[in-house]
């Protein structure tokens, strides 16, 4: 009687286990689906912004999470995340995949896995022109930051002292720059120069040296997922060998582009 109920509870726990793992598929029930659905932030731009013309969401994160799915032979759905919701949003079982500017640092690596760097950002700090001479002279001073953002700790590190001021959004933080409610404000130096470039000469915005830090930026993914992890790196690895992901880049920051920038990075694996 004992071994026959000892046998029903094995039964039972690999019954368990089975339904478990394929639960625990998700590669699989999102190519059941067709559709990857991509978590973006829609307010920071050349990554993912608004068209004015089309109306639909697009920069550098858009065009990595279509060329991801193209490769995993399924189509892609950009979803507008706010920054502070990124986590939550992919947690939750809301979005397949984070392409929403997200920096690796170990907190989130408890969190959520990363895969292979698709962006490599030095992170800067901007200030008026001729107040300060360099990054650490902002010690003790008001340094706008966005809420959430992977630049807090590395400001944090690097210049303890400074008081840093949180707002929701980039242009909010970039607003109270030019608004002279803080004396700096920290963010990657492509989205620094972005706003410095809209506004023109009149912005009297320079960013100063050194930068905070350099930041890798992978594409989010909830944990134990191995297989999509592995597929979506595939992804990422087979870009760099196509020079596809060179060209996204030189469309969105390329030397013909606002920014001028020259890609020092390729496709790597995150060290943490």
């Amino acid at each position: 009687m004992k071994f026959g109920k000892l046998f029903s509870c094995l039964a039972m726990a690999g019954l368990f286990l089975v339904v478990a793992s394929a639960r625990a598929d998700q590669l699989s029930d999102i190519k059941a689906k067709g559709t990857l659905v991509c978590g973006v932030v829609g307010t920071l731009e050349p990554f993912a912004f608004q068209d004015t013309a089309s109306r639909d969401v697009v920069g550098y994160d858009v065009d990595f999470c279509k060329a991801v799915a193209k490769l995993l032979g399924l189509k892609a759905e950009p979803k507008v995340v706010s920054l502070e919701a990124r986590i939550p949003e992919l947690t939750q079982g809301r979005v397949d995949i984070l392409a929403a500017v997200l920096g690796y640092n170990p907190s989130r690596a408890e969190q959520i896995a990363f895969s292979k760097a698709y962006f490599v950002s030095n992170q800067s700090v901007a200030a008026k022109k001729g107040a300060f001479q360099q990054r650490d002279d902002l010690a003790g001073k008001r340094v706008a930051t966005i809420k959430g953002s992977s630049n807090i700790p590395l400001m944090q590190k690097v210049v303890p002292t400074a008081q840093l001021v949180s707002y929701d959004d980039a242009p909010s933080a970039f607003t109270a720059l030019v608004q002279n409610k803080v004396e700096g404000y920290v963010l990657s130096e492509s989205l620094m120069r972005r706003f410095i470039a809209k506004l023109g000469p009149s912005a009297n915005i320079e960013v100063l040296s050194p930068p905070v830090g350099r930041e890798y930026w992978g594409l989010g993914m909830k944990k134990g997922e191995p297989a999509l992890e592995k597929a979506v790196n595939d992804a990422l690895d087979a870009l760099e060998k196509s020079g596809e992901a060179q060209q996204i880049f030189d469309k969105w920051m390329g030397p013909k582009t606002t920014y001028q920038m020259r890609r020092d990075f390729a496709v790597e694996q995150i060290k943490g």
